[in-house]
């Protein structure tokens, strides 16, 4: 039994085995084609470009895989939703949380960036498409999900809404007018037409429609009066009457909210609408706590948070401002050859009472580890450097009866546990067990679902139930995703309560 898993294994994921893998976002951000720049470098995307998000067009009769990263960099097979029910796949990517260790995250975004076919059973063409693209919406990865969507091109016409809402979630904040234009007896897409028109700069035309849809009732009250307000050319309009902004704001009324001069504060909305913010148009805080919630989904590359962080020296302390004081200092220690050491400690005893450790260690980690370091500080860059996939270089610092020697080396032969965690791990990297249900579910061709549950599993077992963590990382381990497993196991020991 032993022997098939592993034959079985090595076929789907001997890319991931071959090489340290890249989170999606990281792999997104690389700067080795006109198609992955067009992705995440947010002051230069033009979406409305086709040629430089590299579209190429589906035959709606064959079931096409649809993504962004191939399976050369995933490991993951386009077959991996094909056996699966379309509404249990719906069901688990909708209640999926953001999870708690990166590993983990990273491995969902590389699940829905990857090349992959749509379950047999899909009710509609593109309905699992707008699943993952609805994920990354609420994971806040919104540049990923203009450059997936367009991947589908031509985009349907029941899609274009959501394309539009998309683009104009993006940091850039480019509508995606092209569509709408060529779409423009769709009753669903008046409000959007109506800003496009305007966009473009024919105001009457917009106005005549806005006053078209008004008599006609086919708008709400209050999107009337937002477009009211945005176009200005209706002198019965009382400008200066407040405008209390709806319970469920949509991406267009943001939008026009911020264009009539009464924005709506980025913080206290969904995570989506945080990308708008990353331009620091609405102020370093504004940026700065925006790209905090992004770190926590893994939406955005760490370079970036850097940039961010750095931007200017904080006039303030406490809060965030803590935690920019300190990445400025040992950022210019290191960049000036200084004494770094006191800067760095000082960071850790910040970063470790927050949920942006992780984050500071993918900033920092290297950058200290190789450094002439005290006893203190080593350790704290050996830790460091266990939560991200630079892990493998700290294993001559471990101790080889140490956990952690095992797990950053694979040599677990003279390791010793102390508890029951400790126990469960070594156990789950040297005499590894199949759970009973995955094997069926894997006999039955379901391995997006294995490792789905196998994600969900581990989240339950951080929380105290160790049968679940021993499952979830026998489960990554044996189908070949060890090197997550691995890192999720690290984490777990740097940050587990």
């Amino acid at each position: 039994m032993r022997i098939r898993y592993f034959l079985y294994c090595l076929l789907l994921a001997s890319p991931l085995v071959a090489q340290p893998p890249l989170s999606a976002i990281d792999w997104l951000s690389k700067e080795n084609s006109k198609f992955q720049r067009s992705i995440l470098e947010v002051k230069n995307v033009d979406v409305e470009k086709a040629n430089e998000i590299n579209v190429s067009t589906l035959n709606p009769n064959e079931y096409q895989a649809v993504g962004l990263l191939p399976i050369y960099v995933t490991g993951i097979p386009t077959t991996i939703w094909r056996n699966s029910s379309f509404d249990d796949l719906e069901y688990s990517f909708k209640t999926m949380p953001t999870f708690t260790y990166s590993p983990i995250q990273e491995l969902v975004y590389a699940l829905l960036l990857a090349e992959a076919r749509p379950p047999l059973d899909e009710p509609s063409r593109y309905a699992f498409l707008e699943i993952r693209l609805n994920k990354l919406l609420n994971y806040g990865a919104i540049d990923p999900a203009v450059a997936l969507i367009e991947r589908a091109s031509p985009v349907p016409e029941e899609m274009i809404p959501l394309l539009f809402d998309i683009s104009l979630l993006s940091s850039n904040n480019l509508p995606i007018c092209d569509s709408v234009f060529q779409n423009t007896r769709n009753r669903d897409l008046q409000a959007e037409l109506i800003y496009c028109y305007a966009r473009k700069g024919d105001w009457l035309t917009a106005h005549l429609i806005l006053k078209t849809e008004e008599v006609l009732g086919e708008l709400t009250a209050h999107e009337v009066s937002l477009l009211d307000r945005y176009l200005e050319v209706d002198f019965n309009v009382d400008m200066n009457a407040f405008l209390p902004p709806p319970e469920l704001v949509t991406p267009l009324e943001y939008r026009l909210y911020e264009a009539i001069g009464e924005p709506i504060p980025a913080e206290y909305l969904p995570i989506q609408f945080s990308q708008s913010d990353l331009t620091g148009e609405n102020g370093w805080r504004a940026q700065v706590i925006a790209a905090e919630r992004l770190s926590l989904t893994g939406a955005i590359p760490e370079n970036q948070i850097l940039g961010i962080y750095t931007n200017h020296s904080p006039g303030v302390s406490g809060g965030i401002w803590a935690r920019v004081k300190a990445v400025n200092d040992l950022d210019a220690a290191l960049d000036n050859n200084e004494d770094f050491e006191e800067y760095f400690q000082e960071a850790w005893k910040v970063f470790k009472q927050t949920d942006q450790l992780t984050v500071f260690a993918k900033l920092f980690g290297l950058r200290v580890f190789d450094k002439n370091l005290s006893q203190k500080s080593k350790k704290i860059a050996a830790d460091l450097l266990l939560l991200t996939n630079n892990f493998r270089i700290t294993g001559d610092y471990w101790n080889s009866n140490d956990i952690r020697f095992g797990l950053t080396t694979g040599d677990f032969s003279k390791v010793k546990v102390s508890n029951e965690t400790e126990k469960i791990i070594l156990q789950i990297f040297t005499e590894p067990i199949m759970p009973f249900l995955v094997e069926q579910k894997l006999n039955q061709g379901k391995l997006g679902e294995v490792i789905l549950n196998a994600l969900l599993q581990f989240e339950m077992g951080i929380e105290g139930n160790l049968k679940d963590l021993s499952e979830s990382l026998s489960t990554l381990n044996l189908i070949g995703l060890e090197t997550t497993a691995r890192r999720a196991a690290l984490t777990h020991l740097v940050l587990g309560k």
